[in-house]
């Protein structure tokens, strides 16, 4: 059977149990004693490594396996947690990740996954001292008996907390047909099903020896939940090669004691999570109910559509403009509240959590750590914050550049914090919050601080400023000069930062998505940098202006102000035109020059727009102020290349197109 078609959704699937494996596995080393971390671990490497067997993928299924059985260990309590086994887990999640990139993009694994494999093995043996209760039983006389498993002593806690909690305990026994092929992948399947309706908390024979197809036709599993038996026993039925189930109530009593095999217990919800207040969402549940995946390629289009029918719906409204018939004109204004509730609606859909961006941090910060011999920890907030998906795939490497800087620059090491009267352990604050029509993302920490007067020094050492302009500055000007190309204060380049890049990357990237980057930092308090970022890149609050014969339009957030300028508030210095605005020069630049559309008449009084980006600052002059208008931004032909200065296009009402400039590479072109 050709599995190709699947690929793309099992490449996503795969990656969310990767990524719950990090999550959980970061919790467990703070908490090494909480079981449902354990089990959560143990169902997603399960899951994992039969996706991986079904697929084909068998370095990935070989590997995930070795993981669930050092899992399975210490969901059973026959090893304990410790330093080498959780960095060995650490590992091999690093190591699926390579394994799972390689099958995607070439369907073969290079790398040699044997020295991991022995790393898990060992920690298993070396550690495994007690007998695996679960393979001395097995369930005998199957269609007389009911189901028979034994029980440790975690296995009844287990089941006297969640009786406590309103769930049910059963016992369900499969019996496969007789000669099934791949019976692993059938005892998968139940397990699938299961899980559906609750938590499946063990199996007899062992999950180990049900995939390696170490049983005959049957198995026994434990499961919790508050669905009725009827409907347990239903759900197992409907998969193909079933022919009988069991199932019967487990009590934590020594022995096993069942109800009969048909009591209907009282339905209820999906099982939450039975220890601490992680609710366990029913995977079925999520999947169906919840969210349909789509392809990006199909949201592209639909929000290309609506583009298209909001630049109708401007054209309608102008033509409206004209009509008597009050009906005619009601219909219009109805059709125009209706196209709006649709654009913001397809907007929503291009909207996703930033948690899907910050998940990756608390995993690297612990590395980052470990590397710098620092104490830290991360607080993240607001990763419910949402942001557009564009924006959101190329917000990830400015961040990484500033959580490691703020590990390496910015914490203090541990005697530093010491002597200054600092906990031990450092802080990391990583936010994302809503503040108007933007997304603030803030990287803070309580670290040393940026020292103004060592920047300064260093950037006249490196021929940055003078000494004469560096004497002027404020320390937050001087602090702003990290973000210039190559500066760095860091004498000593390391593994984690101090090679001169980085935050000039960070800079660059957010004047590329219409965004700014500030820093404030207090010595000895710490550093806050905070990403101010446009809420959507598809439509945008434009300022229309009108240069020579051609409409062009200014992203508002560029925006600062509209001046009429009088020819004696004119000055020439070094031959250049500039203005005095509140005791600041700013230079007065003709956009139509700019942009090679010849040039704006410059009789009487100017129409000027004063724009910024980062710390330039200038007023354009233009030939006319047409007001402010939402456009829909439109790619330009990629026969053109990439134009600097010009961001895209926009279709107005009237079917005019008019340029949507990038200030920021305008501002830059006249500095370079």
């Amino acid at each position: 059977m050709d599995l190709t078609e699947y690929k793309d959704l099992f490449a996503v699937e795969a990656r969310e149990y990767i990524q719950l494996l990090n999550e959980n596995l970061l919790q467990f080393e703070q908490t090494p004693t909480d079981p449902e971390l354990i089990a959560e671990m143990f169902r997603a490497a399960h899951s994992l490594k039969g996706m991986a067997g079904t697929m084909g993928y068998t370095q990935l299924a070989d590997l995930t396996h070795h993981m669930e059985n050092l899992l399975d260990a210490l969901r059973n309590k026959e090893i304990t947690a410790s330093g080498e086994l959780i960095n060995t887990l650490f590992d091999s999640i690093d190591m699926l990740e390579v394994i799972l990139e390689e099958v995607i993009s070439s369907d073969s694994v290079q790398t040699d996954t044997g020295e991991l494999k022995d790393r898990l093995a060992h920690i298993l043996e070396k550690g495994s001292a007690l007998p695996d209760v679960a393979s001395e039983s097995k369930p005998s006389d199957r269609e007389e008996s009911v189901p028979v498993l034994p029980l440790n002593e975690y296995d009844r806690e287990l089941i006297k907390e969640a009786v406590s909690k309103g769930y049910q305990s059963y016992g369900v026994t499969v019996t496969l047909r007789d000669n099934v092929l791949m019976k692993s992948v059938r005892a998968y399947t139940v397990f699938q099903a299961l899980e559906k309706l609750g938590t499946v908390v063990k199996s007899v024979p062992s999950a180990e020896d049900l995939d390696d197809e170490r049983f005959d036709d049957h198995f026994t599993v434990l499961l919790f939940t508050r669905h009725p038996m009827a409907e347990v026993k239903a759900t197992v039925l409907g998969i193909p090669e079933i022919i009988d189930v069991i199932v019967a109530e487990v009590t934590p009593e020594p022995s096993v004691l069942t109800t009969d095999r048909d009591q209907i217990s009282p339905p209820g919800s999906v099982m939450p999570a039975l220890t601490g207040d992680r609710p366990r969402a029913d995977v079925h549940d999520r999947i169906v109910e919840k969210f349909v995946r789509v392809e990006t390629e199909r949201l592209d289009q639909l929000n290309n559509l609506v583009g298209e029918l909001v630049i109708s719906r401007t054209q309608v409204i102008e033509m409206a403009k004209h009509l008597e018939d009050g009906h005619a004109r009601a219909a219009v204004a109805q059709m125009d509240r209706v196209t709006t509730e649709l654009q913001y609606a397809a907007m929503r859909l291009r909207m996703v959590p930033v948690k899907q961006v910050f998940d990756r941090f608390p995993r690297m910060v612990r590395d980052l750590a470990k590397t710098a011999n620092k104490e830290v920890y991360l607080h993240v907030v607001g990763e419910e914050t949402e942001l557009d998906r564009s924006l959101m795939n190329q917000i990830g490497d400015p961040l990484v550049h500033l959580i490691r800087n703020a590990v390496d620059h910015g914490l203090e090491t541990e005697a530093e914090r010491l002597r200054a009267g600092k906990p031990t352990v450092g802080q990391i604050r990583l936010e994302a919050r809503h503040e108007g029509s933007h997304v603030v993302i803030e990287v803070a920490d309580d670290g040393r601080g940026i020292d103004a007067e060592a920047v300064k020094a260093k950037a006249i050492k490196v021929g940055l400023v003078t000494r004469e302009q560096a004497a002027k500055m404020t320390p937050q000007e001087a602090q702003g000069l990290i973000f210039e190309p190559g500066f760095t204060t860091n004498e000593e380049v390391t593994d984690v930062s101090g090679r001169g890049v980085g935050m000039d990357a960070v800079k660059a990237a957010l004047e590329g998505m219409n965004g700014s980057v500030d820093v404030r930092s207090e010595m000895g308090r710490g550093t806050t940098v905070a990403l101010r970022l446009p809420l959507t890149l598809a439509i945008v609050q434009a300022l229309l202006v009108k240069v020579g014969s051609e409409m062009c339009a200014i992203p508002i957030q560029s925006v600062r102000e509209n001046l009429r300028v009088v020819p004696q508030a004119i000055k020439t210095i070094h031959g250049e035109r500039v203005i005095t605005l509140r005791n600041e020069v700013l230079p007065l630049l003709d956009l139509a020059m700019l942009l090679g559309f010849g040039a704006v008449n410059g009789k009487g009084v100017l129409p000027t727009i004063v724009v910024e980006a980062g710390t330039m600052k200038a007023g354009l002059v233009v030939d006319q102020l047409l007001g402010q208008q939402e456009v829909v931004i439109k790619s330009l032909s990629p026969i053109l290349g990439d134009v600097r200065g010009v961001a895209g296009a926009a279709v107005l009402g009237d079917g005019t197109v008019a340029l949507i400039l990038d200030i920021s590479a305008v501002l830059n072109d006249l500095v370079a």
